[in-house]
């Protein structure tokens, strides 16, 4: 059955309550807010405060899905564009009230936590903010979450401002597709009598054009229902068609645990490592321990005897093949020697490379990581074919939720060309060899640069 946005009026706010209560029914924001036990006075309230605060943000915009058959609203959205802002009163929290039932002091907390980071990362500058997104759970997977985000894409892209949100770990996915960029964190726990915690990603879409500056934004008057039009686009373009998401490119991420998976990955780091000309001359192709067998072996090995070490895959959902993965070192045990690099090189290895490059980073890494607990990206490789398609930047966020929960530095040895993607995810340049593969039996005058790179946890807030 096909599916159309549409606006949400005043008269929906019963739809909306219970939407809400049987979206957050069995998740953890249900847990935190009232302890799933939902009670006919909080659907009460929760209509009675959607109708109260109807209209009275010029900027709000309030977006639905319906089933164009049923005509039933099945997903909403509420979405405020707020415009430059003057003085100081941006920077003031809300004053809540909630029901009886809920758990008062935490869920103020929690929506304070997260004002408190928007205005941090945003400021007084004007931008567009996604409060809320939910789609009813019997029509979940329809695209509807899909169809009201590109509507917001569209409004970014008319007026020239970035969106802000914040995720949870199941929309997060959705978001990511359509090219959001997870910029920072909020660790939310549900109480002080469980250790159960909830990572709220925060994410932006920035500007389209970050050289032209933002234009004007349509401001609504307050009035007893939402108009019509309030659904349409800003710049009155033409609607958005149902969305249809692009799957030939989504990726699963997940643990290596087979270990048949581990000749794959010797795969993929071949086709990764063909035209590299340092990894040419450190392990050359034909001899008998860097043959793609033998390095599968070498990884089953790792991951069965270290267990600082870690594996992840991305696999692709269309061909059940693994496209890309990641290894990672967790420095937990300060006593132990922090080598990640076999010390048996295989057979025919270009020593001298070897420590003229890896050791010399070795030695870096050592001298600024003493005494610390500390993540450490070894290798992150993608067939050529799926490169620029997202799929490095979701395993390395795998990696980074992992480190940043522990809130541990993390450690990367980056090729020049991929320091752009480390650093967008925070890391920063700290030091770095450049060797003349000329001098170790490469083309002569040809230099090799590797960066080190050290990257700070992120916004870890606890409650």
């Amino acid at each position: 059955m096909p599916i159309e946005l549409c606006p949400i009026r005043k008269s929906d706010a019963p739809v909306l309550a219970e939407m809400l209560y049987a979206a957050y029914k069995d998740d953890f924001i249900g847990r935190l807010m009232y302890n799933s036990n939902v009670t006919p006075s909080m659907k009460a309230w929760t209509i009675q405060m959607t109708e109260k605060g109807w209209g009275q943000a010029p900027g709000e915009r309030r977006i639905g899905v319906r089933d164009t058959e049923t005509g039933e609203l099945i997903a909403s959205s509420h979405w405020y564009f707020y415009p430059q802002r003057e003085g100081d009163d941006w920077k003031k929290l809300p004053e809540l009230e909630w029901p009886e039932g809920y758990n008062k002091e935490g869920c103020s907390d929690m929506v304070n936590i997260h004002t408190t980071k928007r205005n941090e990362i945003m400021g007084p500058k004007p931008y567009i903010f996604l409060a809320s997104c939910m789609t009813s759970p019997a029509h979940q997977r329809r695209g509807a979450g899909a169809l009201i985000v590109q509507w917001g894409i569209e409004q970014s892209r008319a007026l020239n401002l970035p969106i802000f949100l914040a995720a949870s770990p199941k929309g997060r996915g959705l978001f990511e597709k359509f090219n959001f960029e997870v910029i920072d964190h909020c660790w939310i726990n549900v109480g002080s009598s469980t250790t159960e915690k909830r990572d709220n990603v925060v994410m932006i879409l920035r500007e389209p054009d970050p050289s032209q500056p933002p234009k004007p934004i349509p401001m609504l008057k307050p009035d007893e229902d939402m108009p019509i039009d309030a659904a349409a686009p800003i710049t009155a373009a033409p609607q958005l068609p149902v969305a249809v998401a692009d799957t030939k490119y989504d990726v699963v991420v997940a643990p290596v645990t087979d270990p048949a998976d581990f000749d794959r990955l010797a795969e993929v780091e071949d086709s990764a490592f063909a035209d590299d000309p340092i990894v040419q001359l450190l392990f050359p192709t034909g001899h008998g321990g860097n043959t793609q067998a033998a390095r599968g072996e070498s990884h089953r090995k790792s991951q069965k005897d270290d267990t600082s070490n870690y594996y992840i895959k991305a696999t692709s959902t269309a061909t059940g093949e693994i496209v890309a993965w990641l290894k990672y070192h967790l420095y937990e045990d300060l006593e132990r020697e922090h080598l990640p690099y076999p010390k048996e090189l295989p057979a025919g290895a270009n020593v001298p490379l070897m420590e003229a490059s890896f050791t010399t980073l070795k030695a870096l890494r050592e001298k600024m990581m003493a005494g610390k607990q500390y993540g450490y990206v070894l290798i992150l490789v993608t067939v050529p074919e799926w490169h620029r398609r997202g799929v490095g930047r979701k395993l390395l966020r795998r990696y980074l939720d992992v480190a940043d929960e522990k809130e541990w530095d993390s450690w990367i040895d980056a090729s020049p060309a991929g320091m752009g993607l480390y650093q967008k995810l925070g890391w920063e340049q700290v030091g770095g060899v450049t060797i003349d593969l000329g001098e170790f039996g490469g083309e002569k005058g040809l230099m090799e640069t590797t960066v080190s790179m050290l990257r700070k946890p992120k916004g870890v807030v606890k409650v």
